[in-house]
């Protein structure tokens, strides 16, 4: 009966660059995070793979966020133990099964502050958009930034149970701004309030991912979300042929703005909190 080779685990540099794009393009939308960061090279994070012998199976990009993808979930001791050998992960996000696996073999064990599980992975394909986009969304400016990182905090407060600006309110400031300067945040502003923002937290040719979907309390249930996430889905659509984007599967009320717009499930993600 034959063996399977031992796993081998290191650090991936730039000689690792065509293994790893041909690994994580096997699900361009799940991978969509992975590929963004992959082309912005390997100094935006640090990247460990799995092999067994000279092929790349798995690969954890991780620090303080955590994103795995492990097909071969045999791989997922190995790279823990490895991202345990650094600063220890805050939050494991993305596909649900590589996730789960990492998070269940982090040794000693980790105890999960939250676990978000599941939450459902949706796409939205160019042509099949449902809903009139507000010509009042556009591209965040500089001049947007003071009222942007207050919003966006409050959305991470409700989301997270976590206060931003109380951790790091600068690197808050230069998240946001990086934002802005890549021309992934859009906003909708009345009277110089927030109503309605979103990012991409992920960019590739044939795909994003949009993140930080908010609509300010007060005017909740007027369908600003709904015209908000249409006319950003409109912006990229001039670029890019598919949006993606994951919801908690407790927010009901998301998923049905989502599937009235038109995205349908994909795959289904999950984010562990420490």
């Amino acid at each position: 009966m034959a063996t399977r080779s031992a796993l081998r685990v290191t650090r991936l540099g730039p000689a690792h660059a065509g293994q790893l794009a041909a690994l994580i393009d096997r699900e361009p939308v799940t991978n969509v995070y992975l590929r963004s960061e992959l082309r912005l090279g390997f100094e935006a994070g640090d990247w460990w793979g799995a092999f067994e012998e000279n092929e790349l199976t798995s690969v954890v990009l991780g620090w303080s966020l955590v994103v795995p993808y492990i097909p071969d979930l045999e791989a997922a001791p190995p790279l823990a133990q490895a991202l345990s050998a650094g600063a220890q992960p805050r939050m494991v996000v993305g596909h649900r099964a590589s996730v789960m696996a990492l998070h269940n073999a982090f040794r000693p064990p980790r105890p999960a502050r939250e676990l978000r599980d599941p939450q459902p992975l949706m796409v939205l394909d160019r042509g099949d958009l449902r809903g009139t986009p507000s010509s009042d969304v556009r591209l965040s400016t500089r001049g947007d930034l003071d009222a942007l990182i207050v919003a966006a905090a409050r959305m991470h407060r409700e989301e997270m149970g976590v206060d931003p600006l109380a951790i790091d309110a600068p690197a808050w400031r230069m998240r946001m701004l990086s934002l802005i300067e890549r021309r992934w945040s859009w906003i909708w502003l009345r009277d110089h309030e927030v109503m309605f923002k979103a990012e991409l937290s992920a960019w590739t040719p044939d795909v994003v991912q949009v993140q930080g979907v908010y609509t300010a309390p007060q005017y909740r249930r007027q369908g600003i979300a709904r015209a908000g996430l249409a006319a950003v889905c409109t912006d990229v659509f001039r670029e890019v042929p598919r949006c993606s984007l994951y919801v908690n599967q407790y927010n009901v009320i998301a998923q049905r703005v989502y599937e009235r717009l038109g995205f349908k499930p994909a795959d289904v993600f999950a984010t562990v909190m420490y």
